[in-house]
């Protein structure tokens, strides 16, 4: 039996990939374990593990723990972009409550930010943060910009109930309580 040792880092991230895509979301979080105590300054395994917690397991603070660490080892310097980076941030913060550090980090991830559906996922959880922190014109601002990007969004699988807050929202905002 070769130890783990001996296995290629390429082999292990396929083989995460794999285990993800198969819905084995703990099996791959092993899997991009052994990789960073393989090779502990590898920003996209802390990257892939940061990812894999928020949207799979739903473990905001151990995802902004290794986005954090992606983040310090230069993650943007193996092609992931900052207003990717940006944008995780905030939805670990948003799932973690705090609204204004998310808030923060999602008008980060817009700068420079050319991908539609990204966008329009940016505007939308901004337009949360506002509303949970009642700010009607952060609100309205953040709607609108949702709602630009309202094609590219549904085309990506995004759900019409968000469509439809988003939509009832700015209506409720234009004509007052």
């Amino acid at each position: 039996m070769s130890s783990s040792r001996n296995v290629p880092i390429e082999e292990l991230l396929r083989s995460a990939e794999e285990r993800e895509e198969a819905g084995d979301a703990l099996g791959a979080e092993a899997l991009l374990g052994r990789v960073i105590s393989l090779k502990p300054q590898f920003a996209l395994a802390w990257y892939r593990r940061g990812m894999l917690r928020l949207f799979e397991q739903e473990a905001y603070e151990e995802a902004l723990a290794d986005l954090s660490r992606a983040e310090e080892l230069g993650v943007d310097q193996v092609g992931i972009p900052v207003s990717q980076l940006q944008y995780l941030f905030g939805e670990c913060l948003f799932g973690l409550g705090r609204f204004e550090e998310a808030d923060a980090r999602l008008q980060q991830g817009l700068v420079g930010e050319q991908d539609e559906v990204l966008r329009a996922e940016i505007y939308l959880r901004r337009a949360e943060c506002a509303d949970e922190l009642e700010r009607p014109e952060a609100l309205r601002e953040a709607l609108t910009g949702f709602l630009a990007h309202r094609a590219a969004f549904l085309d990506s699988g995004g759900e019409g109930e968000q469509l439809e807050w988003a939509e009832t929202r700015l209506a409720e905002l234009s004509t007052g309580p």
